[in-house]
């Protein structure tokens, strides 16, 4: 390894293939282990948490006491070892023989982290996911060059904050495990092409998200649908988008601010979206994410239950992940902000807000159910949305206006708009003066 590979690696920061360590101390066994039973990676002697380079002195005694950790694991860990200027780069391939165990258990790599794990939980799921993990799957039948998308990885590499020390950024897809070299050629893991192509469901049909809103509580009169076709952090930009279209918005005056405060936290749906986009099962092809919005409730839900090795009463207590590079790069970006933590994270955002808890369930599939105020009004008693109070704030501006030019304003279906207009006037506030060459009249409430 050259020092300029070493420089990129450190750029990245700890990941799910990448561990700092100061210096050997008992925690590096764990380390070793927890690597060796998840996809393998590399643990950098000499560099600290944040990344600064301190350095180790080495001598034969010192790589010595490497190698002895690494035997002293059962079974053995196989090791290859690289010093760098004054940094020892040790990496771990994946293990041939998991579960593996260190003097203080069994750990999994789960993301930028080492888990402890019991025997029979890791031993499910090296069983079931040992060799075959969807998101690490290698696509020879994409040409890499001619499909991977540079403004994606520019956004990436902004959103992840990872310094500009790269002279290949090819470099970076290497490292997260989005891009396997084979013979000097670079291929996608189905990973890289979730995340660096511009529309991955090409080849990943099921990875689409589909949302839909309904009137009403029942899956009868669909108010508006939307299918997000292109990677995974637009997607769930999109899918946050199409929810936030939906909800009632109250304003709060606190002191001299305004404050817009959705009817549900929007935090709260971010976790649950991303919380499905990390760990659906995308070997099911049958099937993909949804977010479904009614009158009294929003549901998001993915194929595949609980991770194999996580029991019900685990859930919200550990973290699995069944596809672990896919929640390494949305931890890189912010979008998980520690491992294990959303379902907490859902509960305590609703609590904060007094709202009821969500509900979860888990079969083969999994769901987040968020429970709506139905009875929610803002200050002038209006029972709006915030795509209904748009239109009516257009047609207070000007009566003339027409539902084509509505929907130009919008950004939605004409059709859409329509079903708009029809609440409206079932809740009083217009009613239509004239057909073709007409007009809007508004109403007060209770007119």
């Amino acid at each position: 390894m050259t020092e300029q590979e070493l420089q990129e690696l450190i750029a990245q920061g700890e990941g799910y293939y990448i561990e700092f360590k100061k210096d050997l101390n008992s925690d590096f066994k764990k380390e070793l282990v927890a690597f060796a039973n998840a996809s393998g990676g590399r643990i950098i002697l000499g560099v600290e948490d944040n990344g600064h380079v301190k350095g180790v002195q080495t001598t034969n005694a010192y790589r010595s006491e490497i190698q002895q950790h690494a035997h002293d694991c059962d079974p053995s860990v196989e090791i290859r070892v690289e010093e760098v200027g004054n940094v020892v780069v040790i990496t771990v391939p994946e293990g041939k023989h998991k579960p593996y165990r260190s003097t203080n258990g069994f750990y999994l790599r789960v993301g930028p982290n080492s888990q402890k794990m019991g025997t029979d939980q890791i031993a499910e799921y090296v069983e079931k996911f040992g060799r075959i993990r969807f998101d690490e799957r290698i696509r020879k039948d994409l040409d890499f060059n001619g499909s991977v998308d540079q403004e994606l990885i520019n956004k990436f590499i902004e959103s992840a904050q990872i310094k500009n020390v790269f002279q290949n950024k090819t470099h970076i897809l290497l490292s997260l495990g989005a891009v396997k070299q084979i013979d000097n050629t670079n291929y996608f893991t189905n990973a890289g092409v979730l995340f660096f192509t511009q529309d991955p469901t090409f080849l990943i049909p099921q990875a689409k998200i589909t949302c839909v809103a309904y009137n009403g509580t029942e899956k009868v009169d669909i108010l508006d649908r939307k299918d997000f076709s292109v990677d995974l952090i637009t997607s769930i930009e999109m899918g946050l988008a199409f929810i936030r279209r939906h909800l009632n918005e109250a304003t709060e005056i606190k002191g001299l601010k305004r404050e817009d405060k959705l009817e549900i936290p929007l935090v709260a749906l971010r976790e649950a979206l991303v919380n499905a986009v990390a760990h659906r099962d995308y070997i099911e092809t049958g099937a993909r994410i949804m977010i479904e919005v009614f009158s009294d409730r929003i549901i998001i839900s993915n194929p595949g239950g609980l991770p194999p090795g996580l029991s019900a009463d685990d859930f919200g207590k550990y973290s699995l992940s069944r596809n672990p590079i896919i929640s390494d790069i949305l931890y890189r970006v912010g979008l998980i902000e520690k491992l294990g933590t959303g379902v907490n994270r859902i509960k305590a955002e609703l609590k904060a807000a007094q709202l009821p808890e969500a509900i979860f369930h888990f079969s083969n599939f999994f769901s987040a159910t968020f429970l709506r105020e139905t009875d929610h009004k803002d200050q002038s008693g209006l029972l709006l949305t915030e795509k209904q109070q748009e239109i009516f704030e257009l047609i207070k501006v000007n009566a003339r206006i027409t539902k084509p030019e509505l929907s130009q304003k919008l950004g939605i279906n004409p059709s859409v708009v329509d079903k708009y207009i029809t609440l409206l006037k079932k809740k009083g506030f217009i009613r239509r003066i004239g057909t073709r060459n007409g007009y809007w009249e508004v109403l007060q409430v209770g007119e």
